[in-house]
């Protein structure tokens, strides 16, 4: 389903099936060499109506200059040689096949959604990927240093008409400390020997790697497929496991080695320049229910000492804790949308919300059982810090918020004024079909 046109540069808001022998995509716009095509437009349009918008030929309008101003970001990017984080790619992939594995039901229900292994979908992502996040560096070099006094902070508050002042929700502040279930070093022992032995055997012919893989291997997404996991970029997968691969031969069976996930061996299939395809087999250490209460035993007894004045949950949630994300904000969970330690209620999972609903403020709960997006698995105790009524924005209660707007304006301002300079020497076309869009900035010039 496209988007489709009506005359002159009016856009119909609702999407229609394109009639026989209609071109459904073509170049709308370039900016200095990088296009946009009608599809992304199309795309971005099509979400927005699903999450419930009304749009009009405005909004989709707005929506293509979102997409102009990504590209000139991204152009600008190249010119001061920017590159993305790698690091940071691969989290942001992580995370978000994380959370399409939580709305569809699993990574298997995933992969048969996509009909590709999950490698193969983080390798379809990618570019999308480090491309959106090139442009949030992009952005955060334009605008990321803008910080606002508490004098205009109040100023800003004092100009938004009373009536005009948001309303804000429910919402909660709250740390988190973790303890993940480790598993014996006998069970540790057990996997690595299997392995050893299933390597062993079929460097010495006696077993095929396609049958291993499939019997044995705890990587669903690539057992089925004798353990293949399809060309990837380094980068695609752990930094151990690039590693790994990018020392072997094509044919070369790897030794048996560690990664989050597990133990592995590996065996590479072929190398395309900075792409290689491999095949692995993944063993994991079980976590048995001793395990897990001994993660419980630990984390109880850590929140005694903190109960009794013995210790601080602060350097507790520091120094003791798991969870990698909270341990630098001494527990403290940050909302990622808004990088804030306030979460409105609608957005926790319901897991967490059970809890902190029960918890006054300054209370802990005690330890419970849990499994993070990667299917760890261990025990975690949640602290109350804070809790806000539903009420009107005001200025003290609501400091934080009332900041972030403010300083808001002023990025966009910032934003805004390098925009209008960079266009003025940058090449932009826009097809008659759009060119008459009311656009916040000069990207059709006479």
């Amino acid at each position: 389903m496209v988007l489709a046109l009506l005359a002159g540069a009016r856009v119909q808001a609702q999407p229609q099936a394109a009639p026989p022998g209609q071109l459904v995509d073509r170049v709308i716009a370039n900016v200095a060499g990088r296009i946009v095509l009608y599809s992304e437009l199309a795309g971005r349009s099509e979400q927005a109506r699903q999450q419930g918008h009304a749009l009009t030929d405005q909004d989709i309008c707005g929506e293509l200059e979102d997409l102009l101003f990504q590209q000139l970001l991204l152009e600008q990017a190249r010119i001061d040689s920017v590159m993305p984080d790698e690091a940071q790619v691969n989290a942001e992939l992580d995370r978000r096949i994380a959370y399409f594995e939580r709305q569809i039901g699993g990574r298997e229900q995933l992969e048969k959604f996509y009909g590709k292994s999950i490698t193969e979908i983080k390798a379809d992502f990618r570019d999308q990927i480090a491309d959106q996040l090139l442009s949030q560096q992009m952005t955060q070099r334009i605008s990321g240093d803008v910080r606002v006094t508490p004098r205009e902070v109040e100023r800003f508050f004092k100009e938004i008409p009373e009536d005009s002042l948001p309303f804000i929700n429910a919402g909660v502040e709250f740390a988190r400390v973790v303890r993940y279930a480790v598993p014996t070093e006998e069970e540790v022992r057990r996997v690595r020997q299997q392995l050893e032995e299933h390597r062993q055997s079929i460097i010495d012919g006696k077993k095929d790697f396609c049958t291993v893989a499939v019997l044995y291997s705890q990587d669903k997404g690539s057992a089925s497929r004798c353990g293949e996991l399809g060309l990837v970029a380094p980068g695609t997968m752990v930094p151990e496991f690039d590693a790994v691969a990018m020392s072997l031969k094509d044919g070369e069976v790897s030794p048996v080695f560690k990664t989050d996930f597990g133990y592995h061996f590996m065996q590479m299939i072929e190398r395309r320049g900075e792409r290689y395809n491999a095949r692995h087999v993944l063993m994991s250490p079980s976590i048995g229910e001793l395990d897990m209460q001994r993660a419980r035993s630990y984390l109880d007894s850590l929140m005694v000492g903190v109960r009794g004045g013995q210790l601080d949950f602060n350097k507790v949630a520091s120094d003791l804790n798991d969870d990698e994300d909270t341990k630098g904000s001494n527990g403290v969970v940050i909302e990622p949308n808004n990088n804030s330690a306030r979460w409105a209620i609608g957005e926790l999972d319901q897991q967490t919300f059970l809890v902190l609903d029960k918890l006054t403020v300054g209370e802990m709960s005690e330890p419970r059982a849990f499994e993070d997006a990667g299917g760890k698995k261990g025990y975690r105790v949640l602290r109350l810090l804070k809790r806000t009524e539903p009420h009107r924005m005001e200025l003290v209660q609501d400091y934080h918020l009332v900041t972030q707007a403010a300083e808001g304006r002023v990025k966009q301002r910032a934003m805004d004024e390098w925009i209008d300079d960079k266009l003025s020497g940058t090449w932009v076309r826009i097809i008659p079909d759009y060119a008459g869009c009311p656009f916040e900035h000069a990207w059709v010039k006479p």
